[in-house]
């Protein structure tokens, strides 16, 4: 099994992350729409920068996250999580996002918020509908 592959697809069918972000002692999560950049192996999302976690970010760019089902079946459960880097989309992979996230959230073309991409380096997923406990792990190379 391609467990990249895996991780996407699921992210695909996915549309809120739960952001967690920190810089010093200050900590704060939030839940974010995003749309899944394969190519790049990103999220897209949009946020102002003068949000608590706009500000942990921008101070410290380092961030964790999830994205999980919800579903009351422990036999059914899917989630994962993300460890990576954010950055305020620029150029034409900037571009590239914008689209890619409007065509996702039609909605965001009247909304004038920041994009940000969110570089993956690692992920984790627990899959149980591939059997109870299974777990797919991605880093980048």
């Amino acid at each position: 099994m391609d467990e990249l592959a895996h991780c996407l697809h699921y992210l695909a069918g996915q549309h809120v992350l739960t952001l967690c972000t920190r810089h010093g002692d200050e900590f704060w999560a939030a839940n974010c729409f995003y749309a899944v950049d394969n190519e790049n192996i990103s999220f897209w999302l949009m946020t102002e920068p003068s949000t608590q976690h706009g500000r942990l970010m921008v101070a410290s760019p380092s961030v964790v996250g999830t994205v999980s089902t919800q579903t009351e079946s422990v036999s059914q459960l899917q989630g994962i999580q993300f460890e990576g880097v954010i950055a305020l989309a620029q150029g034409d992979t900037g571009q590239q996002g914008l689209e890619a996230y409007q065509q996702r959230f039609p909605i965001a073309k009247q909304k004038s918020a920041p994009l940000w991409q969110l570089q993956i380096n690692r992920l984790k997923m627990t899959d149980n509908q591939l059997g109870f406990g299974t777990k797919l792990l991605w880093q980048r190379p």
